[in-house]
């Protein structure tokens, strides 16, 4: 008898990072493209508003049909589907031509993730790992392929743009090639040996079985999460353009906004280790105080350094709420898996577009720092009257 290997993560952990890495290389060159090309800060967020439109109507739509025909199945055929549209980002020199590229990417994203997290759940929940780990390892995986994509995104965007479109190109063969002949030996499953810790249930999960509480703890986390993504995503599409007007070298841009996907794999770290913040919506409410940190950190922004410590927090802002709404999202006890998935998906695509747009709109009229100082202490307030509202709610319903 072959015994294999216990393991942490699997090859659906690495598609994750691939694909993410990819993700991350095609959104920066559009907003470093744009940037590039002399539009405002309105006209990028016009861009990524489009972009975002695609992605949620794709993940509502297409995002839950991996439920019905088969995971599996739906990554191979989107997968072929980005090679097409590689193709098409090779002429992505014109703002015509850039907002086409980004709303047919936007759709491949938006319909692709939601198929990688239902097939995740699905397979682990079988294999009963504890649900903090199921959702703590792949957010990890992702965001670590985030950093790779900011980082160097803008980089080559100057320097070598048609290294991502080939990227593009070999990243999607392979994944449809490899995922069909996965299917064909394992069927719609994943299958590996877990490790003996991914099977170690944190008390605080109990939380999952109480169906009243995930969903209002699902509905209030994903509220919070569109709210917060909008300071990350404004700052992602807007800093290219914002540094280039403090005279920095647009090449150069990545490595100071990928300080936002730091903060995100930071996040992802420390609350996949300690699961304390489970059910637990005083310590969550105190974590979600770097919303607000950010625009008066922001508002300082001058230098390269305060330039990243801003995205970091940005980036926290984003991950906090993020953590809290796929943990309680995806492991309903009521709903399928793929739903939930898609679900999530359209308020990540939604806070894409509206996040840029409006963050654009309040760069042009206040400059870009005292705009996002305004932007994100506004928001501040808003996060923290919902989650008033939610737990005064739970109080009365106790």
């Amino acid at each position: 008898m072959i015994r294999h290997k216990e393991q942490i993560f699997h090859k659906l952990h690495l598609l994750s990072f691939v694909i993410s890495i990819q993700a991350y290389l095609y959104s920066t060159y559009i907003n470093s493209a744009a940037a590039k090309l002399g539009l405002s800060f309105t006209g990028i967020g016009l861009i990524n508003f489009f972009l975002s439109i695609a992605y949620a109507v794709a993940s509502i739509t297409l995002g839950h049909l991996g439920t019905k025909v088969g995971y599996k199945k739906m990554i191979s055929i989107l997968s072929a589907y980005l090679f097409f549209v590689s193709i098409i980002g090779f002429t992505a020199d014109s703002p015509g031509r850039l907002v086409l590229f980004a709303i047919l990417q936007g759709v491949f994203f938006g319909a692709f993730f939601p198929q990688v997290e239902g097939l995740i759940a699905k397979s682990e929940r079988l294999l009963n790992i504890d649900p903090p780990s199921i959702t703590g390892r792949f957010t990890l995986s992702w965001s670590t392929g985030n950093i790779i994509g900011v980082a160097f995104g803008p980089f080559l965007t100057v320097k070598a743009p048609l290294v991502i479109f080939t990227m593009g190109l070999i990243v999607s063969s392979l994944t449809s090639v490899l995922i069909y002949i996965d299917y064909k030996k394992q069927k719609d499953i994943i299958i590996f040996p877990p490790s003996k810790k991914l099977l170690e249930h944190s008390q605080n999960a109990a939380v999952v079985m109480n169906k009243q509480a995930m969903r209002r703890l699902r509905l209030e986390y994903r509220i919070i999460l569109f709210l917060g993504g909008l300071i990350y995503t404004s700052v992602l599409a807007s800093f290219p353009k914002l540094m280039m007007l403090e005279r920095l070298r647009l090449e150069n841009a990545g490595f100071l906004t990928v300080g936002a996907n730091i903060g995100v794999l930071l996040t992802f770290v420390v609350l996949q280790s300690w699961k304390g913040w489970v059910g637990n919506e005083l310590v969550c409410g105190l974590l979600l105080s770097v919303a607000p940190l950010t625009g008066l950190i922001a508002f300082f922004a001058k230098t390269p350094v305060m330039f990243f410590i801003t995205a970091l927090f940005a980036g926290l802002s984003y991950a906090v709420p993020y953590t809290f709404a796929i943990f309680y999202g995806l492991l309903s006890e009521e709903e399928d898996h793929g739903k939930q998935g898609a679900l999530h998906e359209m308020v990540i695509g939604l806070l894409f577009g509206i996040g840029p747009l409006v963050g654009g709109l309040l760069f042009d009229k206040l400059g870009g720092n005292l705009g996002l100082l305004v932007y994100a202490l506004s928001i501040g307030v808003v996060i923290y009257t919902v989650h008033y509202i939610f737990n005064s709610l739970n109080k009365k319903q106790s």
